[in-house]
């Protein structure tokens, strides 16, 4: 469920008051993607089941030789068989990749059209084997391909990761009212929007 955040005008001036300001989260908003991962995992799964079973029976019938020429027409036919098996899975696989990028392409072009941010996201691990998911920001409103943000999301918990753009003075000291102080990343880049906006809309 998306929840909106409401914003005095004097935000968007770096001004901040705890007293006059109220402060909402977003949540589950990857719900798209480990549908996604779940699904197509699930039929990796079966698709390699369904592989193995062919190997097996291809050896067996390779092992009968002459013994095994009653079994032969039984044979053939399970093999036919799982080998219409694979072919499925495998169809059925694509098409769930089909169908989940266009819902993620439909999911990612609404947030950028709702929230102001195109959002890349990309997936590794440390080197103590933890994943991790890594998700750069850039405002429609950036005057500049410098003026991103990047988040780590893990277990649950989103940090911003430091780079050129947020070390700069201004953009550091509202990291840290509404981040560290706040507690809050989407009030962080509310107002980013806004100041990139005013900035654009001015010059």
């Amino acid at each position: 469920m998306t929840k909106f955040i409401t914003l005095p005008p004097q935000l968007g001036h770096g001004d901040f008051s705890a007293a006059n300001t109220k402060v909402l989260r977003m949540v589950n908003t990857l719900a798209v993607d480990n549908e996604a991962k779940q699904t197509i995992e699930a039929l990796r799964t079966e698709l390699q089941k369904t592989k193995e079973k062919l190997q097996a029976v291809e050896e067996l019938k390779c092992q009968s030789g002459d013994a095994g020429k009653l079994l032969d027409s039984y044979i053939s036919g399970k093999i036919t068989q799982l080998k219409e098996q694979i072919a499925t899975l495998e169809k059925r696989e694509e098409r769930y990749k089909t169908v989940f990028a266009d819902r993620i392409s439909v999911f990612r072009r609404a947030c950028c059209e709702l929230f102001g941010y195109k959002i890349v996201m990309d997936e590794h691990q440390r080197s103590n084997g933890i994943p991790v998911t890594r998700f750069t920001l850039q405002s429609v409103y950036a005057q500049s391909d410098d003026e991103k943000l990047e988040f780590e999301y893990e277990s649950g918990n989103t940090n911003i990761i430091a780079n050129d753009y947020t070390s700069q003075p201004d953009i550091s000291r509202q990291v840290d009212i509404f981040i560290r102080k706040m507690n809050s990343i989407p009030a962080f880049t509310a107002n980013l929007s806004v100041e990139s906006f005013n900035r654009r809309t001015l010059s």
